[in-house]
């Protein structure tokens, strides 16, 4: 039977519409909240071979969100329950899918995982923007070096996943930010 691991859920989602899907779809359900943090995956999902751990490492704020972790899924499932999940206005942000590695981990390093896994994703996702507006800007007035310099580079760097760093990243969103800013601003 298919699972779901949810982990501190907020009072403003609508966790008895959610049971109802989750029914309808024979999918089970396991609640656990931040005294479970420290727990093993595999403990929490009640596996063999996993016992409740007694160490409790200080709160960490940042782990504040709402997360869920798919459990027994085909991929097909996976993908329906997910669909269902978004047409009655059930996302959940932060998510993965149990698999033979994480559920050795705690469920702090699976948060912890994730989190920077999604700020990593939506980093991409804006450096991609920027990326989109520098070719519109030499579609529509020609190369500018500076710029086509620091693209090459961080194809580079990106090209390279063994180098990747979210600090890196970072920087090198502000620095094509800034060089897009610069090219807009001189043809206005």
């Amino acid at each position: 039977m298919a699972k779901v691991l949810l982990y501190n859920i907020k009072e403003d989602y609508d966790i008895e519409k959610f049971e109802k899907l989750a029914d309808d779809q024979n999918v089970g359900i396991i609640r656990v909240e931040k005294d479970s943090i420290d727990q093993r995956i595999g403990y929490l999902l009640g596996f063999d071979g996993f016992e409740k751990s007694d160490e409790k490492l200080p709160d960490d704020p940042s782990l504040d969100f709402p997360f869920i972790l798919f459990v027994g899924f085909d991929r097909d499932h996976l993908f329906d329950f997910l669909d269902l999940m978004r047409e009655n206005d059930l996302a959940i942000q932060h998510k993965a899918g149990e698999t033979e590695n994480n559920v050795k981990w705690t469920l702090r390093e699976l948060l912890t995982e994730n989190d920077k896994e999604a700020r990593t994703m939506g980093l991409i996702h804006r450096i991609n923007g920027l990326v989109a507006r520098a070719k519109d800007l030499k579609e529509a007035h020609g190369e500018d070096p500076r710029l086509k310099e620091l693209i090459d580079e961080m194809q580079a760097y990106f090209d390279d996943s063994s180098l990747f760093e979210l600090e890196v990243a970072q920087k090198y969103y502000l620095k094509l930010a800034d060089e897009i800013i610069r090219v807009e601003e001189s043809y206005k």
